[in-house]
């Protein structure tokens, strides 16, 4: 087997990609509009819908088996500072949350990490290759097979949106959330970590040890494949908060992005030219 190099900065992305319907799509494209949602929301699509685009244990603090006295006593004590701490049952476990931040918007993309190619041994000019997998693309229409995506209405329809000038795409979205009022610390912009909640069994207990509202950037490995980044509005402002329950546009991103119409239900394939160098 080749001998591969190992990347200087692995987190780091160099594409991202927004997978929605084709009626956002084009308004997202021509008008920069951009809709912020809530975890709140997303457990409630996942009771309602099934996991996939929805996920019933987003904003997860702490989850310990309901029998394990011990371990439920300590995660109590611990996050008893906060007056809004509610204790989700699913199934026999409990899953520890902050109501306040299940209602903060949150907007979410894909990012093609570093990690997610090869990295060449040699410096110099390389090819790279990776994959979107296709659980990504069939999760977002909730496992519907293509024949019945394509008598989705039009506006319906998934769509993929390619941001290729992600930096310039961030200083437009911060600008614009500044100008609602919003302070420079209050937009959180994190890489989302994905952890097997169920690594110690069905018995076992898990601590994120977060700091709140950092719990949202954690989740379930099953939605790995989703490999989220995500802009969090860590705001008590409800005049803010409810603005932001609408639409927002931040201006045309038509020079920045592009949008495919096609639904990838077998994944993609992404190629992308680097040229390589040596760390010192």
């Amino acid at each position: 087997m080749e001998e591969k190099g190992v990347w200087a900065k692995p987190e780091d992305f160099m594409v991202v990609f927004r997978l929605t319907t084709r009626q956002y799509a084009e308004n997202f494209l021509k008008k920069g509009e951009i809709k912020f949602n809530t975890p709140s929301s997303w457990v409630q699509y996942a009771f309602e819908n099934g996991e996939g685009r929805g996920d019933k244990l987003e904003g997860t603090l702490a989850t310990f088996y309901m029998f394990d006295i011990e371990n439920a006593a300590k995660l109590n004590q611990k996050y008893k500072k906060y007056p809004d701490l509610v204790r989700v049952p699913i199934g026999q476990r409990v899953y520890l949350k902050r109501s306040r931040n299940m209602e903060l918007p949150c907007f979410c993309f894909y990012i093609l990490k570093q990690s997610m190619f090869d990295c060449p041994k040699e410096e110099g000019k390389h090819k790279l290759t990776t994959t979107v997998p296709a659980s990504y693309f069939r999760d977002f229409v909730d496992n519907l097979d293509p024949q019945k995506v394509e008598k989705l209405d039009q506006k319906d329809k998934p769509a993929l949106i390619f941001i290729h000038d992600y930096n310039e795409f961030e200083r437009r979205i911060i600008n614009a959330l500044m100008a609602l009022g919003l302070n420079r610390e209050e937009i959180i912009i994190a890489r989302v970590r994905y952890i097997d909640f169920n690594e110690y069994g069905e018995s076992g207990w898990w601590d994120f040890g977060e700091r709140s509202p950092m719990e949202l950037a954690v989740k379930h490995n099953r939605f790995e494949n989703q490999s989220e980044a995500r802009i969090i509005i860590n705001t008590d402002d409800e005049k803010i908060k409810q603005i932001l329950t609408k639409p927002i546009e931040i201006g045309s991103l038509e020079d920045i992005a592009k949008v495919s119409n096609t639904y990838f239900h077998e994944g993609i394939t992404v190629e992308q030219n680097a040229v390589v160098k040596l760390a010192d």
